[in-house]
């Protein structure tokens, strides 16, 4: 199966779900059942990131649709189509935005925050891919990162319920 449609995926063991402690490498995939269904939960995802977050956040969604489209074939080109992936907007911002907001500041204030964030996320993305992520590893194992995402989410449904739902 490998080439086809362009794409050099090969069968990850029998393409049933990977044996803990096992990865599936970029140029492997699931069966495609399996396969699916990830792609269904990455649009989910990707329809909260990209849609959500800009209007909890009083931005335009429209221009996250255009830029994670335009930054996701861009890193699709980096990478050259090894890690099928979609680049959504991100949580982050959310926290900081909404003390911009509180405290009067403007749209124009509340950009450029986003662009001195993603220049420090930058910096930081070059650190750790020079020094490793066995940094990242061992600062923030599994079990603390998987924690801070629960955690995320359970903080940012209120918000999404009391400002998104009402809009849309």
């Amino acid at each position: 199966m490998a080439g086809r449609f362009g794409v050099g995926w090969t069968l990850h063991g029998d393409g049933s779900a990977p044996a803990p402690g096992r990865s599936v490498r970029p140029d492997e995939r699931l069966s495609w059942p399996l396969t699916i269904g990830l792609g269904i939960q990455h649009v989910v995802a990707m329809f909260g990131a990209t849609f959500v977050f800009p209007t909890v956040m009083g931005l335009d969604a429209n221009l996250a649709v255009m830029m994670s489209g335009l930054a996701t074939v861009v890193f699709l080109l980096i990478v050259k189509g090894k890690i099928p992936s979609y680049l959504g907007t991100s949580a982050a911002f959310v926290g900081s935005v909404a003390a911009i907001r509180a405290a009067g500041g403007s749209t124009p204030t509340v950009l450029g925050a986003i662009v001195v964030s993603g220049l420090v996320m930058a910096a930081f993305g070059i650190l750790v891919h020079t020094v490793g992520a066995r940094l990242i590893h061992r600062l923030f194992p599994p079990a603390v990162s998987g924690a801070v995402v629960l955690l995320i989410g359970f903080n940012l449904a209120p918000v999404v319920s009391g400002t998104y739902w009402p809009q849309d």
